[in-house]
């Protein structure tokens, strides 16, 4: 017997992006300073401008938190892992 296709409806798409969307709305940068080296790639990928260099300790501040789009480039490029994207 052969397995029927579903497709979903509209409803459940709409359904379903929503709950896409305010999961996205919940996410939030963590930052470990202790962690940052200053390798500072999080500071030129950040499409935002969220992050500033701190010469005098040589690592990185995340000064504007309210600008993040929760993007997580700046997680990905973070070779400490000093930055998490989390809900």
């Amino acid at each position: 017997m052969e397995d029927q296709i579903t497709n979903p409806s509209i409803r459940d798409l709409i359904m379903e992006h929503l709950e896409l969307a305010l999961t996205l709305k919940k996410l939030r940068i963590y930052f470990d300073p202790e962690k940052c080296t200053g390798v500072w790639e999080c500071l030129q990928v950040c499409p935002v401008g969220c992050w500033e260099a701190d010469q005098a300790l040589g690592k990185v501040i995340y000064v504007h938190a309210e600008r993040c789009i929760a993007c997580g480039a700046c997680g990905l490029q973070c070779p400490e892992g000093a930055i998490e994207l989390r809900v």
